[in-house]
């Protein structure tokens, strides 16, 4: 009797089993999740190895640049100091060569003034005037080749960029006011410059001027 009895269970409905075996919704994918299982395709990252390789080769290129720079910098400092000193050497040798042919030019003065200072002292002040003008005159000559030239000064107007007042004499004439009469010292100049002004002597009329 109990053998039947335990034979004659209800039977549970084929559905219901088959509802209690399905799978929970997600639980597949959170449990490959949590056991560190691999990204889905298509996620992918840039390791952090490949991106300190490529920061480093950059900083190499930049320190290389730097040290090419500071090389070229050094080699310009150097040709600039050589030119420097090359262009002031030219320079000197210039003002020297320069200076060699002034004094050619002024030897034969000095032997024409030696000439003049060898008369006999029996001879007579002309032929001393004669050799003292003419030793003048090439000076003059010289000078003029170097560009220079007396300020004119008798006859001139007076002109405090040229002259140097250091005397007046009074006239009666207007037209002669402010007139140059008299050179006292001869001045000189240039086509650009006044090297030396005129110490002249000017006429100033006091009376009848001109307004």
């Amino acid at each position: 009797m109990n053998t039947e009895k335990e034979n004659t269970l209800p039977e549970q409905p084929i559905e219901e089993i088959c509802e209690e075996e399905k799978p929970v919704p997600g639980a597949e994918k959170n449990t490959g999740a949590e056991g560190g299982g691999e990204p889905a395709s298509g996620e992918s990252s840039s390791p952090p190895d490949r991106e300190t390789e490529e920061m480093a080769a950059l900083i190499e290129a930049l320190e290389e640049r730097n040290r090419e720079l500071t090389a070229a910098l050094a080699s310009a400092r150097a040709d600039f100091f050589n030119y420097r000193k090359r262009i002031e050497k030219d320079r000197q040798r210039e003002r020297s060569v320069a200076g060699e042919e002034k004094a050619m030019e002024f030897i034969p003065v000095l032997d024409n003034l030696d000439r003049a200072l060898s008369v006999k002292p029996d001879s007579d002040g002309k032929t001393v005037l004669e050799g003292v003008a003419m030793v003048r005159r090439q000076f003059l000559s010289v000078l003029e080749s170097m560009g220079v030239e007396p300020v004119p000064t008798v006859g001139s107007p007076f002109s405090p960029e040229h002259h140097d007042a250091v005397a007046a004499e009074e006239t009666d004439d207007p037209e002669m006011n402010g007139i140059v009469i008299e050179e006292i010292q001869t001045g000189y100049r240039t086509k650009d410059r006044i090297l030396r002004p005129a110490k002249v002597k000017v006429a100033s009329c006091t009376t009848g001027k001109t307004h």
